[in-house]
């Protein structure tokens, strides 16, 4: 029989790999971390890692021996020889059914809701469950969290004009900033409507804490109830000093759900929660309802709520990112030999310079950060200790900051600068500038269709393609439209970067007055992964490029 286990600490410690530390995905998706976790899966013939594709670097560099890993989900590139030497399985489930060689599957209580949901009537599975943890449920008071983060966002409004002040292309933008407009808990009730929901169970950080307004202790999740507007906290025992009015202990928190709602159908966050909690609130009588990706639109199209921190946190980004990188250029000019991880510590270290310099007020802290050589690999990756010398072609940093208050996440950022070293890629990196700002994000505004600026990105990109086969930046035989129609030309942030609405085919989100994300050009050719990514944000009057020094 395949078994599979999503369990960290048996990850590591068979491994040695931290996917949160080691993986960029796991580490982007906030709300969504399990979802891109590897797997263990163990068979009669022996043990794997199942990991994303997209990873094989980041696996791979971590010094797991390949022929103990087997790769799934095809990574989206224009250079097919990057992946040429290692298959990988269509979907997790072609894998899991290969493996299983029509034996049952046994999945583990802790790998996450949505691969069971997938797995089911593909394989044969066997299910195991969680053990009960008891739980005390916490009423806060709504008014009492918008006020926490009016408060919080007046200071955003303060700190951000006084930041922007001087900024010429940004003149205007401080007309945009409010405190006091919030529609939290009213569009999570017409999250729940739009679904026949009679709760919605919130688990994943970006959602407990948006609705709760303080950080998330370990094991808690939060509960809404859209019939009463009641918000609920069920927090392990061993938990204290929690906000709220206890209203009740339960054996479980499917327990809890069932008792406090008014009725079966709960909205769930199917790429977070455990197949255990799951079966659990199902063994109670509750009526799991996926919703994950409905959680990131509540989150998205709410994101100019807090604009006034994304613009600090753009502007965090773009000095930390590019005098990092200009400190690499100057190293290397001057003949000096450094690592991907001391680029690391520079940007790591410009953050908190701007942060002083600029005296704000609250936490301004790593969201994530893709920093590698080409040298070393053309996936996307966290830094290691690979060296950077005269040798390096080029280096991708593509990074993000968390605007914190209290442990509770206001804002994103996510933008990509690069250092190319050769002329081909020196030339293909100032026309991708053109490409963002002028081929994307000079298509957004009020109306304008996501999937509709991807099509339009291409056309924009149609006259130049022979030039980069010219300069060997993209060979002959790519079908490049259909490679690149698999992946996005930007996406909405939301907390994180927005996995629910994204500028590619197939999602019909109309862009509005208030949206806010990013638009990007990775290219990875040859000898330079390249990337070049702007922050932007669509304004009454016009469309800003808020990463923009």
């Amino acid at each position: 029989m395949l078994s599979l286990t999503a369990d960290a600490a048996q990850v590591e410690q068979t491994y040695g790999l931290n996917a949160r530390n080691s993986f960029l995905f796991s580490a982007i998706r906030l709300d969504s971390h399990p979802f891109v976790a590897p797997l263990i899966a163990r068979t009669d013939k022996g043990q794997y890692l199942l990991v994303r594709q997209q990873e094989q670097g980041n696996a791979l560099s971590a010094g797991v021996p390949k022929d103990r890993i087997r790769f799934y989900a095809p990574w989206v590139t224009i250079d097919p020889r990057i992946v040429a030497d290692t298959p990988a399985s269509a979907s997790l489930t072609t894998l899991v059914q290969e493996l299983a060689d029509g034996a049952p599957v046994s999945l583990a209580a802790d790998v996450v809701y949505s691969h069971c949901r997938t797995l089911t009537g593909a394989v044969e599975l066997v299910v195991a469950d969680q053990d009960p943890t008891p739980v005390t449920a916490y009423e806060l008071n709504t008014e009492e969290v918008t006020a926490r983060f009016a408060q919080w966002r007046e200071t955003g409004v303060r700190t951000a004009r006084r930041l922007i002040e001087n900024v010429e292309h940004l003149s205007g933008l401080a007309d945009e900033f409010g405190a006091a407009h919030d529609t939290r808990f009213s569009a999570l009730t017409t999250l729940a409507e739009n679904d026949s929901l009679d709760a919605v169970l919130l688990a994943a950080p970006p959602n407990f804490t948006e609705a709760t307004g303080f950080a998330q202790p370990d094991g808690a999740v939060a509960l809404w109830l859209p019939g009463s507007g009641r918000l609920i906290v069920l927090a392990p025992d061993t938990a204290s000093g929690l906000p709220g009015t206890a209203v009740g202990s339960f054996p479980s928190t499917g327990a809890a759900v069932r008792a406090l709602s008014d009725g079966v159908r709960t909205g769930v966050e199917e790429e977070w929660i455990s197949v255990g909690l799951a079966r659990e609130l199902e063994r109670e009588g509750a009526e799991p309802v996926p919703v994950s990706t409905e959680l990131g639109h509540w989150r998205d199209i709410r994101d100019h709520e807090d604009l006034a921190f994304q613009v600090v946190a753009a502007r965090a980004s773009v000095f930390a990112i590019e005098e990092a990188l200009a400190w690499a250029e100057e190293g290397l000019a001057a003949g000096r030999s450094f690592t991907e991880l001391d680029i690391n510590t520079v940007y790591l270290d410009k953050i908190v310079e701007f942060r002083t310099a600029h005296d704000i007020p609250f936490g301004i802290e790593p969201y994530f950060t893709n920093l590698h050589s080409s040298n070393r690999m053309l996936f996307p990756g966290p830094p290691v200790d690979f060296p950077i010398n005269d040798e390096t072609t080029c280096i991708q940093l593509d990074a993000g900051v968390r605007i914190v208050f209290d442990g509770v996440n206001v804002a994103t950022s996510d933008m990509a600068r690069s250092l190319p070293r050769t002329a081909a890629a020196k030339e293909a990196y100032a026309f991708f500038f053109d490409v963002v700002r002028e081929g994307i994000i000079g298509q957004l505004r009020p109306g304008v269709v996501c999937e509709d600026v991807h099509e339009g990105t291409l056309r924009y990109l149609a006259p130049h393609l022979d030039r980069m086969v010219q300069i060997g930046m993209l060979g002959k035989e790519v079908d490049f439209n259909t490679e690149y129609r698999k992946r996005n030309v930007g996406h909405l942030m939301g907390k994180q970067e927005s996995f629910s609405n994204e500028l590619r085919p197939g999602f019909r989100h109309v862009l509005d007055v208030g949206s806010y994300g990013a638009a990007e050009i990775p290219w990875r050719y040859e000898n330079a992964a390249i990337g070049t990514e702007d922050l932007w944000y669509i304004g009454r009057d016009r469309t800003y490029i808020l990463s923009k020094r």
